[in-house]
């Protein structure tokens, strides 16, 4: 029977009972903080932390899943974890299921199929090892913070230049192996040298933040931005086109334009140029991307600044 036909023949009181159980189970799990951290993999991914949140996670390439490898040997739905709660409350039984993965999952270096799963045990599906653990509070942002030491640029808290850099590459590599497409945007604070002689290196961080604050506002949640220079920001848009690209590359200028950082009773105002580059399974001799988006940006410097400066797409 399903879930919508025994809840339409249950009272109104046994309906908040079993949502109150389910809240409860939830809020168990939350508490216990059972976690995927990844011991080993795409640079893009090692280091994180996954909180299992729900009682069932599928891990794999694609998308969807809860937890989102960018390991190119693992499947797109590689693998699932099951927690089975008993009526008390409590956990019962936690498993690990293959679902038909093309290079097998393995648990502590055996290759299974439907297994049980201890806390410490580590699960390796394609080229990647996650730890399977359960950790107090302290310890979770004891090693979040490891993560964010190693990938956050801490003036601007964007990613710091190696992350962001490795997220490009791997953009390629997805792009190919399943045609898919991406675009970048550079930026870069036009002149910025004049606000630190004028007013200061305190003043110049101050702006970059500023600048990083205005990026950060036109971005949607899976586009990600990361500070690769002193002044310049790179941007990652998945499965978005040239066009798409330059119109937000546009926004974020005529925004950073019009914004203005007051700074000891100083009103600093400057511009951004951008370079804007569209890869696709498609392009030929595109592979040098950063390269490329680079060179679109000394192109919008060259005709004035404070300009957007698109790559023609190559096919």
């Amino acid at each position: 029977m399903g879930k919508d036909n025994l809840e339409g023949k249950m009272s109104e009181d046994e309906i908040t009972a079993l949502d109150s159980k389910r809240f409860k189970k939830k809020d168990l799990l939350q508490k216990l903080n059972i976690n995927i951290t990844v011991l080993k993999g795409e640079k893009v991914d090692f280091g994180k932390i996954f909180i299992l949140k729900n009682r069932k996670i599928t891990i794999g390439r694609s998308e969807d899943n809860d937890i989102v490898l960018h390991d190119p040997r693992a499947s797109k739905h590689h693998c699932e974890i099951n927690i089975d709660m008993n009526g008390d409350l409590d956990v019962d039984v936690i498993t690990l299921s293959d679902l038909f993965s093309t290079n097998g999952t393995y648990l502590n270096g055996k290759v299974v199929e439907n297994t049980i799963l201890q806390f410490g045990d580590k699960i390796r599906l394609g080229s990647s090892i996650l730890l399977f653990n359960s950790s107090d509070e302290v310890e979770e942002i004891y090693q979040s913070t490891l993560f964010d030491i190693a990938t956050i640029d801490s003036l601007t808290c964007l990613f710091n230049r190696r992350y962001i850099l490795n997220d490009m590459e791997n953009q390629v590599k997805l792009a190919k192996r399943y045609k898919k497409h991406f675009s970048l945007i550079l930026f870069d604070i036009d002149d910025f040298k004049t606000i630190n002689d004028s007013f200061g290196h305190q003043s110049g961080d101050e702006y970059l933040k500023l600048v990083t604050a205005k990026i950060y506002e036109g971005l949607r949640e899976q586009d990600k931005a990361g500070r690769v220079g002193g002044e310049e920001f790179l941007v990652i848009l998945s499965e978005t086109d040239a066009r798409g690209a330059e119109i937000l590359a546009n926004r974020i200028r005529k925004n950073i334009e019009k914004a203005v950082l007051t700074y000891k009773k100083n009103r600093i105002k400057a511009t951004v140029s951008a370079g804007v580059m569209e890869f696709s399974h498609e392009s030929v001799g595109m592979e040098n991307v950063f390269e490329i988006v680079d060179a679109a940006l000394y192109k919008a410097k060259e005709l004035g600044k404070n300009k957007v400066f698109v790559t023609p797409v190559k096919d």
